[in-house]
């Protein structure tokens, strides 16, 4: 059955505890539903080329009956008809092949914001550990130091 943007949009996920963030996931399915609906508007305007290229394709009228054309005259019009049919075919191939790499554009687009906001995310908890790492580096130098200093009074004590 294929996604739609109504199903994307109705779609309510049971939260757990320690889930997503329902907020952020909600945001990004916002941003998967945009991304569809322009796909899907992309998909309608190269679908319409397509069908008026066609159109315009059937629409050459016969020329005016004359008396049977000679016989390297009718090669001449099959060479014609051939060329105009490959020009046809060439052009519904590049519409075709335009459409996907203009579709994959999209889809990579979405990925890479996706995967930027991941790589966001992970350096500011990977600061935030190396923060903490500090912090600790200076509370345990901040103990030694109290603990030789509170050292260096019981020593001064013990000679008086």
């Amino acid at each position: 059955m294929p996604i739609t943007v109504p199903m994307i949009e109705e779609k309510e996920f049971k939260t757990k505890v320690r889930g997503y963030d329902p907020v952020e996931v909600d945001e990004f399915l916002d941003e998967i539903c945009d991304e569809m609906i322009v796909m899907q508007e992309e998909i309608a305007r190269l679908q319409a080329q397509l069908a008026q290229t066609k159109r315009d394709m059937a629409y050459v009228q016969p020329a005016p009956q004359r008396p049977a054309p000679a016989p390297a005259a009718a090669q001449d019009v099959s060479e014609s008809a051939q060329k105009l049919m490959a020009n046809a075919q060439r052009l519904y191939d590049e519409t075709i092949a335009q459409a996907r790499e203009e579709a994959a554009a999209i889809i990579a687009k979405a990925k890479d914001t996706a995967g930027d906001g991941l790589s966001e995310e992970k350096a500011a908890l990977e600061q935030q550990v190396n923060d903490m790492h500090q912090n600790a580096r200076a509370y345990r130098d901040r103990i030694i130091e109290l603990m030789d200093e509170l050292r260096a009074r019981l020593d001064a004590a013990e000679l008086d």
